[in-house]
């Protein structure tokens, strides 16, 4: 009959409870005199049938029990429980203990628990003796012990049931050890338990002492472990058990010599090494790169009859793999199938893994092809490690491939190598489908891309105008409780400002702070920037005190980001305003902030105030760079002050300051625009001297510039020398070369510069074919004078719609469109002329029945001008 026990209640106790509750030696009780304490003693006798009594499987007496407890202290009754030690059930001490605890406040003895503990192991009641020994020890189970000391109440515990054991192999021992080591472990509490019992005499069985050796290797306390395994020998005899914990242990250190020592003591000892022992042996040696003395160890063992196992042979052919040495590898495995053992999927790993790091996939993936043909399946292992190994040698399209078919066989993949093949999709094949596609797997198998990776691909994304893909990927990463980071959040919130998508922007910025990610300084200067960029001003002042509210302090990216829209929108006053209050805030306004100020006031023209602020600078202690100077020199230029802007860079070499491209190029486009043709020739000359790449909008600058004087063959010069360059035309400079020759008249020229640019690749857009268009209406403009007068109208109502639609005709009919039959290509210019026709009709209704136009606007037609530089970016502003 199986007994249900009831163990004494844990307490409940706050959570910064460490040690258990207890109650100090004086101990309150009826009788303090040493009178009463004779009396006491006198009553030794009817206190023990008392407790014969409660403790007894007859029926509990609630006020008997009441009654004694009231009589009595815990150290006499500890007394007591001893002289009774022999006659104590389980069952109703147990009813004893509870009822005492839980209703008289009683507190026991560690000493009284040790005797119940013993009682329950002579009932065979094993599980009920764990549970109870485990409440004593867990400070969290909060067992009330009445203690000496509790500063050491463990060693008081150890103690009190080494003082009450029966014999010296009790199972309570053994029961000790191993609750401390296991749902004990980390506290160091084993190690403390065994040297208490070995200092008494007593000592855990040969099981035990096995285990907590294991217990100590694995937490890596190796010289505890060995100090377990010396002293464990005064009571007990190792066994090769014993032997191989430690001998691994010193392996795995790469302490062979140590290892070595203590396998010859065994065998002295008259222990016969395992297979197992051996194994240990041979991959310590193995690791230390000893290989004949790993070779000569394997010998060893089968001299003595010891077959070497699979795991033998697997740790020769990885120590002999690592050095390089695949032609004994052939060797060791002409051996394996000699005795019988065939090479497992383990063995194939390692020497996939082998080639793959000396840089061999191709080797790893012919292995990988035998196995399959010798019937060995390739797990995860095998496939990773060649992916890995392709990714390592750069070969990504085939690590592709593999990955896809380890997706396809329902495989797992680590993290890294999603990562290795996503990154080589983001950045080197652009292929954002495919990588998405992988991410997107990634997550199905909950593995985290790391934060580098989901950046560069929302980065990516965002630039390729994939902001849908790159908000859902930011979305399922928090839904899947991976979390993002505040620099991958801004990634995405720059690229929403960079496409001019602010609502968006701002929007996400809410969509942070409800899923509790804390946006930081670097995530308002991206929107205020982007507000700026839009010209919403205003909007960028209102993140500005959000920002400041929110407790970030505006740093100087973020005054000079304001101070940028401000000059943008040419207030200037506003920017200067801005400019001091970064002064009042102790910050220093830097060459970005001054080379924006003096951009801003040429744009609007002030160039006299843009002197004097460069002059200003030097009382902050700023140097203009070459970039100041620069925006200086542009304004001069689109001034029409070309004597300004060439006194400033000769300002710019007695600094110190050398002129660099932008500089060059923006003089010599000032030069074209005023008619210096000779001195932009002279810039040209110089800055291909000097070394200073000449590109496409250099050339097509001064090419423009002889078109614009009527100069076409020296316009064909600069032309043919910028194709000798290398230098590939572009749209802009067909079109000024073909504006050119409209304006001379030559039809012809400008035709074939048309069928070069198209047979170029380069699409001509409406001022391309309008500079043709032109060169017709004159043609056209002739025909109708021949004709002569229709109804006084003349040439300004008929001459429009003829002329629109003879050169639409002409021109579709002269280019490669007419040539190669492209009809949608060919009704572009009669749509062209059409749209005119429609123009000239409503005109015509306003001219004849609303009023009459008493003078006519004599427009210049189709001119390029005002070419802006910086850096390398090159855009030809306005195209009239």
């Amino acid at each position: 009959m199986r007994l249900r026990l009831r163990l004494p209640p844990p307490l409940r106790l706050p959570p910064d409870r460490t040690k258990p509750l207890y109650c100090i030696r004086a101990y309150s009780f009826s009788s303090s005199s040493s009178s009463a304490a004779a009396a006491a003693d006198d009553d030794d006798a009817a206190l023990r049938r008392s407790l014969s009594l409660l403790l007894s499987p007859a029926p509990f007496d609630a006020a008997l029990c009441r009654e004694t407890l009231s009589r009595i202290c815990p150290r006499r009754l500890e007394r007591l429980l001893l002289d009774l030690r022999s006659s104590l059930h389980p069952e109703p001490a147990l009813r004893f203990f509870s009822f005492a605890t839980d209703h008289c406040g009683f507190i026991f003895t560690p000493r009284a628990y040790a005797l119940i503990l013993h009682s329950l192991f002579r009932s065979n009641l094993a599980s009920a003796a764990r549970v109870l020994l485990l409440r004593i020890l867990d400070a969290r189970a909060a067992v009330p012990l009445f203690l000496d000391d509790p500063d050491h109440w463990f060693s008081e515990i150890i103690h009190a049931l080494a003082d009450t054991v029966p014999s010296s192999d009790s199972p309570a021992i053994d029961l000790l050890v191993h609750l401390c080591c296991t749902q004990l472990r980390g506290r160091g509490l084993a190690l403390i338990a065994f040297r208490i019992l070995v200092d008494r005499g007593l000592c855990p069985s040969l099981k035990t002492c096995n285990f907590l050796l294991v217990s100590l290797v694995k937490s890596k306390n190796l010289e505890d472990a060995r100090m377990v395994f010396d002293q464990m020998q005064q009571f007990v005899a190792p066994d090769v058990y014993s032997y191989t914990i430690l001998i691994d242990a010193l392996c795995k250190r790469r302490n062979v010599e140590e290892a070595m020592a203590l396998f010859s003591d065994m065998e002295r000892s008259g222990i016969s090494a395992s297979v197992v022992t051996y194994n240990a042996l041979i991959d310590g040696l193995c690791k230390r790169n000893m290989l004949n003395e790993a070779f000569a160890l394997k010998e060893k063992m089968v001299r003595i009859s010891i077959n070497p196992s699979i795991v033998t042979f697997g740790i020769l052919i990885n120590g002999l793999v690592k050095l390089d040495r695949f032609g004994d590898v052939e060797l060791v495995l002409t051996e394996m199938e000699e005795i019988g053992i065939p090479p497992s999927v383990v063995i194939y790993n390692t020497l996939i893994y082998g080639h793959c790091k000396m840089g061999r996939p191709t080797e790893a993936l012919k292995l990988r092809d035998e196995m399959m043909a010798k019937g060995i399946e390739p797990n995860c292992v095998t496939y990773n490690i060649i992916v890995q190994g392709l990714c390592d040698a750069g070969d990504m399209k085939q690590a592709e491939y593999i990955l896809d078919e380890i997706l396809s066989n329902g495989m797992e993949a680590n993290a890294g190598l999603f990562g290795s093949i996503i990154f080589w999709l983001v950045t080197k094949e652009q292929r954002l489908d495919c990588a998405v596609r992988l991410l997107g797997e990634m997550l199905l198998r909950n593995l985290r891309p790391n934060d580098s990776l989901l950046t560069a691909l929302i980065v990516e994304l965002c630039k390729q105008g994939k902001h849908r893909n790159a908000i859902e990927i930011w979305s399922k990463m928090l839904e899947k409780g991976f979390g993002v980071n505040i620099t991958t959040s801004n990634a995405l919130i720059h690229g929403l400002c960079e496409s001019g998508n602010i609502k968006e922007a701002i929007g996400f910025l809410k969509s942070i702070l409800e899923r509790g990610i804390a946006p930081d300084r670097v995530t308002y200067n991206i929107l205020i920037s982007g507000c700026c960029k839009e010209g919403k001003i205003c909007e960028g002042f209102k993140l500005w005190d959000d920002m400041i509210k929110r407790g970030f302090k505006p740093d100087i990216v973020t005054w000079n980001t304001l101070i940028h829209g401000l000059c943008r929108l040419g207030r200037m006053e506003e920017a200067i305003g801005l400019l001091n209050q970064l002064k009042d805030e102790d910050l220093v306004p830097d060459l970005f902030t001054c080379s924006m100020i003096i951009d801003g006031y040429c744009k609007v023209k002030e160039i006299d105030k843009a002197k004097s602020f460069l002059k200003e600078m030097g009382t902050w202690g700023l140097e203009a760079n070459v970039v100041v100077y620069n925006s200086l020199v542009s304004g001069f230029c689109k001034n029409g002050n070309i004597t300004g802007a060439s006194n400033l860079v000769d300002e710019m070499k007695s600094n110190g300051i050398l002129p660099n491209f932008v500089t060059y190029s923006t003089l010599m486009h000032g030069f074209c625009c005023t008619g210096y043709l000779e001195e932009a020739k002279r810039i040209f000359e110089l800055m291909k001297e000097n070394g200073l790449g000449l590109n496409v909008v250099t050339y097509t600058a001064l090419i423009a510039g002889y078109c614009r004087s009527g100069q076409m063959d020296e316009a064909i010069k600069v032309y043919k020398a910028m194709c000798v360059a290398g230098v590939t035309p572009n749209k802009f400079t067909y079109t000024v070369l073909i504006q050119g020759y409209a304006k001379m008249g030559n039809l012809e020229a400008a035709s074939k510069l048309l069928d070069e640019m198209v047979n170029n690749g380069i699409v001509p857009d409406s001022v391309t074919f309008n500079a043709l268009i032109y060169i017709l209406q004159g043609i056209a403009y002739n025909v109708v004078e021949n004709v002569g007068d229709i109804g006084e109208m003349r040439s300004d109502l008929f001459g429009s719609y003829a002329e629109s639609s003879c050169a639409a005709l002409v021109v579709a009919s002269i280019s490669s469109f007419g040539v190669n039959h492209d009809f949608p290509a060919m009704c572009y210019t009669l749509l062209i002329s059409s749209m005119g026709i429609v123009v000239c009709l409503v005109t015509t209704l306003f001219a004849t029945d609303g009023w009459y136009c008493n003078y006519q606007l004599d427009c210049s037609p189709f001119d390029i001008h005002d070419f802006q530089f910086w850096g390398d970016q090159k855009q030809a502003k306005s195209w009239l």
